[in-house]
């Protein structure tokens, strides 16, 4: 085995935790990487036809060397094997930043239902963002294969539960300290500023929830990242671009609490820099939050995941952030620092390039680099 490998990675869905993570882990890999990137918009049709889009660049495009091929789960990677048979051969990672499973599956499936399902059993590992995702993919999987008799009779869950593993994502921590040192305008914390991510996130949650703190007669003002067309324009705010990385880090460092209305999310990487930017959470107890903070801060930062709970959470939040002491979450946090998580996914890609020793695939490229 070559001591770098080739490694394919198909994105179509790049920006977010996406985009974060493929841009950290590139850069301190090991390995050299090639990317062939489509902008996020609407997952459903990445589902549909992003296959298609790329079989057809990589067929008609591209020439180079590739080891291990690697995917997100916004692909139908069986669509890809089967137009470009060549990839079929290599060895292939599906990492699984969300899925589409149906929360409630029925016998009459929805067109995308069994696309993530038929991803996750054509690739040779699928490694998914949180053990809370994991476990959660795996029980819609279930649900999914009971009501399909076809698949029911040659189940792949017990496959799936085997080559399935939680490989957080890379995060470059350093960041916090960099935008410490270099933003010299950096205003003082605000304990009445409240940072919180709109996109996935339920904003009929997020409105009641302020509506309950204003109601208490409280003041505060919003640093938001995302779409803020349903947010009640009643709440001061201020929002940073989503592909500003140092801006939302900036933000963090001025807010006083970090709040989230996502309903079980499966993972949070904005979440991971506001605990070590020394943001006070205000966080619900539902999805990856329970990972992310150690369980001896459970009851002091969770609450219910409802609006009145999380109202309550937030002013009990804002009262603290004068005399709080931020706890140092680095060391319960470790595993997202970028060094420490591109190595445990460089060394994973190479136990894998070894198990599975395929014949050098060669594809008709002009250019060999990211597009």
């Amino acid at each position: 085995m070559p001591s770098q490998l080739d490694i394919l990675a198909l994105e179509p869905f790049y920006g977010g935790e996406r985009r974060v993570m493929l841009e950290t882990v590139i850069r301190c890999s090991r390995h050299r990487w090639t990317l062939l990137k489509l902008p996020p918009r609407r997952i459903e049709r990445r589902l549909a036809a992003a296959a298609n889009w790329f079989a057809e660049q990589l067929t008609r495009h591209w020439k180079g060397h590739v080891d291990v091929l690697f995917v997100s789960e916004a692909i139908n990677l069986a669509t890809l094997l089967r137009l470009v048979p060549d990839l079929a051969e290599l060895p292939s990672v599906v990492y699984f930043h969300d899925n589409q499973l149906p929360d409630a599956p029925s016998s009459r499936a929805g067109p995308f239902d069994l696309v993530n399902l038929s991803t996750a059993v054509s690739a040779t590992e699928n490694w998914f963002n949180s053990a809370f995702h994991l476990k959660r993919f795996l029980s819609l999987a279930t649900k999914l294969v009971e009501v399909h008799p076809e698949i029911l009779g040659r189940s792949p869950i017990r496959e799936l539960s085997g080559k399935s593993h939680v490989i957080p994502p890379p995060l470059d921590l350093n960041l916090i300290d960099h935008v410490r040192k270099t933003r010299a305008d950096l205003p003082a914390r605000d304990p009445r500023a409240i940072f919180v991510e709109t996109r996935g996130a339920d904003l009929n949650l997020l409105n009641a929830a302020l509506g309950g703190l204003a109601s208490r007669g409280e003041t505060f003002r919003l640093i938001t990242v995302g779409p803020i067309e349903t947010l009640s324009e009643r709440w001061q705010r201020r929002t940073i671009a989503e592909r500003d990385d140092a801006g939302q880090v900036a933000g963090m460092l001025e807010a006083g609490v970090f709040t989230s209305a996502k309903r079980n999310p499966v993972a949070d990487y904005l979440a991971v820099r506001a605990l070590l930017a020394g943001c006070c959470p205000a966080l619900p107890d539902a999805g990856v939050y329970r990972e992310l903070l150690p369980e001896m801060f459970h009851s002091s930062y969770l609450c219910g995941p409802e609006h009145a709970p999380l109202a309550e959470r937030l002013s009990q939040a804002m009262a603290s952030v004068p005399s709080w002491e931020a706890p140092d979450f680095s060391h319960h946090l470790r595993d997202f620092e970028a060094i420490r998580a591109s190595r445990i996914i460089d060394e994973r890609f190479e136990r894998i390039a070894t198990k599975k020793q395929a014949p050098a695939t060669r594809m008709r490229l002009r250019k060999s680099r990211s597009r």
